[in-house]
Parts: structure tokens; sequence; C-alpha cells
């Protein structure tokens, strides 16, 4: 690690080393607790080659006490990484009281400065879209959110979730939903199946001539419940769940008494577009 020697209070950009990294946790005595799940984030990022020098401290006291970056430093350990870093050396001790009071900057306000509108909403489908390519499932740990590196990369790749936003918004003013859900499955939906999927949101939004067993009219009952009762909610999990069933058994023309999903049910899978002319049976 490139120490400055002249002032031993000083702000640099300093070559951090997992040797470093370590050496400098062992002055950790000042810190909050570890929050592993940041931890491994970050050491995912740093493997992937996403780290950036980017205006962060790592901020050290007079006296060698690490007051701020214990998780980065944990992270370059972790992924055997070498990171560069601004450091800032021969704080008082007391300084650790002005850190990090204010708001981690979100996905949204990432996408806002990159100049897209509804940010928020992009947001959420893009969460959402990361966490079912990540193994076709939604995984709701704090892992299992992308990076805003991840996330700018994957509109990159898929850029028609934003099209995809703005049907899901016309889902949510409807009959309500989590705007991420049907924005990451619409645009889901469509890759597997175009025209059922088409249809499927159509319906969604209006309601017209489903038929009382239609599982269409099932999810949008379940989704219109939390309107008509405000201690009733569903988890974005349970809804994506629910979304993915009624639009297997729509496309495979089961009727249906009651659409569900339990807690120890698997998380189900988009079945795949059947042959044209194939009636399901």
């Amino acid at each position: 690690m490139d120490v400055p020697k002249e002032d031993p209070s000083n702000l640099a950009v300093e070559r951090i080393t997992p040797v470093a990294a370590r050496k400098l946790l062992e002055s950790n005595t000042h810190n909050r607790n570890l929050r592993p799940p940041h931890v491994a984030q970050l050491a995912e990022a740093m493997k992937r080659g996403e780290w950036e020098l980017n205006g962060q401290t790592i901020k050290i006291a007079t006296d060698g006490t690490l007051l701020d970056g214990q998780h980065r430093l944990r992270a370059v350990v972790d992924s055997g990484v070498k990171i560069r870093s601004l450091v800032m050396r021969g704080l008082p001790i007391d300084a650790q009281d002005t850190v990090d009071t204010g708001r981690r900057r979100r996905l949204a306000d990432v996408l806002a400065i990159e100049g897209y509108s509804d940010s928020h909403a992009l947001g959420a489908a893009l969460g959402m879209l990361h966490r079912y390519r990540m193994g076709s499932r939604i995984d709701y740990s704090h892992g299992g959110a992308p990076t805003p590196q991840q996330a700018l990369d994957l509109l990159a790749r898929e850029p028609e979730i934003e099209d995809s936003v703005k049907v899901a918004r016309q889902v949510t003013k409807q009959v309500g939903g989590p705007i991420g859900v049907f924005s990451a499955f619409h645009h889901v939906f469509r890759e597997v199946d175009p025209e059922p999927a088409q249809e499927f949101f159509a319906r969604l939004i209006d309601g017209a001539n489903l038929a009382t067993e239609d599982p269409l009219l099932h999810l949008r009952n379940q989704l219109a419940k939390p309107r008509q009762d405000r201690n009733y909610s569903q988890s974005p999990y349970n809804i994506a769940a629910l979304t993915i069933k009624a639009f297997n058994l729509r496309r495979a023309g089961r009727l249906i008494s009651l659409l569900s999903f339990r807690n120890n049910e698997k998380f189900p899978t988009i079945d795949p577009p059947m042959l044209r002319g194939d009636n399901g049976a």
C-alpha cells in the first residue's frame, strides 16, 4: 500500500491489497457490526472488475483506528482483488459521529442521473429481472439485488424492459400490485410467447370478457384485495409466483376455482411455448 509520508493528516489515492486491507481491519475497533451480505455484494463486484475509484474514502483516525470502510476492506480480503481507493488519514476519533449519516444512493437515483425517465419503476423492473435471470426465481435477499453497474448492463442488453414498464404502469393503475413484478414478467412472457403475453396483459389491465374460472380473473381479484381490505397484503415474491401460475394455466386453456401459492411450494417456472395447433391435451 502506497502510504504518503510527508503529512500524516492527508487525503491520497492508495493501492489497497488484500494484505493491506487485512492489516487495516485489525484496527477496526470503533465500527458498527459488519453486514456480511453487503460485503459479499461488494466482493462479487470487485471480482467482476466493476470497482472504480469513486470518491468514497476509507477513513483512519490519528491513532490508526479504522473509522469507515470496513465493508470495502473486508470485500478486498474476501475477493483477493487489489483496488485503488481514496484514504483519509489523521482524523479525530470522534469524526465517525458524522460518517454515513446520509442516504445511500439508490438504483433509481443512478438511473435518473443517466437520464432515464420513470427511474423508480425502471429500477424496480431491473431489480426483479436481474433476480429472475440469476436463477429463474426471485431471490429477495440483500445479495440478490443487482449493483448499479449490473443493472445498467442488464438495461443495455435488454432495453425493451422500458416498454414493459409502461405496460406495467397501466396494470398497477387499474388493479394494483408491484410495478417491478409486472414490468419484468411482461418482458419475460413476451420473450417466451409473444402473442399470449400480449393478450394476458391486455386482459389483466381491462378485465374484459373473463370467465369466472379464468386464472387471469383470479389473479386480478388477488391484486384488488388490498384496495378492499387495508389489512391484506401479499409480498412481491408471492405475486410473482401467482402471475407465472396464471400465465401458464391460461396458455394451457385450464379453468380453475382457486389460484394460490403456498409458503412451502416451489417457485414456479414459465412453461415453454406450445406448438401452434397444440390444444394442450
